[in-house]
């Protein structure tokens, strides 16, 4: 498709002035590096913070709309206070039109639960309208996702669940929710844990939470799976996640990584990265370089830490 092929020059730019940059800031602590500048007229703006061993998506669509995809850490303390309320700050960002918690895993939700206490304690001057979590039949025993919804309720953010099929809009932007299935419990979280694929006039990508290849396999049975030009990488590129069968499907352009560099799971698997080299996508690894955004699926930036 031509937008695919337009994504992958830039891509390919990209990587190629990035390794400049490698190669001319011997001594400089540090170097930032942006493909093509974000124009006025952003369609959509999708950021990779640097969580550490977590997951944090922020994504500006159409200059009207801001929604968080997952926030949380488990080795950084506080990363509400200190990185997700910071960060959209400095975009300018006052109101956050949903948070889509994939599954409620620490390292995805610490942040969030930060966020929805701040509201409630009128501590933030920032407005979440909706949280929407996987709906799952049975979250008795499911601690976190009660106090979620409780502390959502609470704060006077309305709560919503969402299944394969359900669709939301953003302007031009579709949410097409992929997983979990109507049947899901949610007792097994990574594996019923809630897949976005994000469609815009430009680009496409896929958020895959902490999936392993049990719900791909799934997924492709299923016939839901298209290529994408960019994917988040299931469970911060876990060996047991993002196998070749689904990569032969999907295939991205770009595939975003987002795990800590003292991490004792030993992500991302050396396996995982050489299934993604096998499928010709290029790989950011935000342990490495930063954080990672992607504008209009057109530009690509990375904040390049040179050691």
């Amino acid at each position: 498709m031509h937008h695919k092929l337009s994504f992958r020059r830039k891509l390919q730019a990209f990587f190629l002035s990035l390794l400049l940059v490698l190669l001319t800031a011997a001594g400089v602590p540090s170097a930032a590096y942006t493909a093509e500048a974000a124009s006025a007229d952003t369609t959509m703006a999708v950021h990779f913070l640097d969580v550490g061993q977590g997951d944090g998506i922020v994504v500006e669509i159409e200059n009207r709309w801001n929604i968080l995809i997952d926030g949380g850490s488990t080795n950084k303390n506080e990363l509400g206070k200190y990185q997700l309320l910071p960060y959209l700050k400095s975009r300018g960002i006052s109101r956050l039109d949903g948070i889509y918690v994939s599954h409620t895993d620490e390292d995805h939700i610490s942040g969030v639960r930060e966020l929805l206490e701040f509201v409630e304690k009128d501590l933030t001057s920032l407005r979440i309208e909706n949280l929407i979590l996987p709906k799952w039949s049975d979250i008795q025993e499911n601690k976190n996702y009660r106090e979620l919804t409780e502390l959502a309720e609470s704060a006077g953010v309305r709560v919503l669940t969402v299944k394969a099929g359900d669709e939301i809009r953003y302007g031009t932007v579709r949410l097409k929710v992929l997983w979990p299935e109507s049947t899901a419990s949610g007792k097994e979280v990574n594996e019923d844990a809630m897949v976005l694929e994000m469609i815009s006039k430009d680009f496409k990508g896929l958020f895959t939470g902490d999936i392993g290849m049990v719900t791909e396999e799934k997924l492709i049975q299923n016939g839901c799976l298209e290529d994408v030009d960019f994917l988040k990488t299931a469970h911060h590129g876990s060996r047991y996640s993002t196998g070749a069968e689904f990569l032969e499907i999907v295939r991205p352009e770009l595939a975003v990584v987002s795990c800590s560099a003292t991490n004792t799971y030993g992500h991302p698997s050396p396996d995982t990265l050489e299934r993604l080299k096998k499928s010709g996508s290029r790989v950011l690894i935000t342990r490495d370089c930063g954080a990672v955004t992607i504008v209009n699926g057109k530009s690509v930036s990375a904040f390049n830490r040179i050691k």
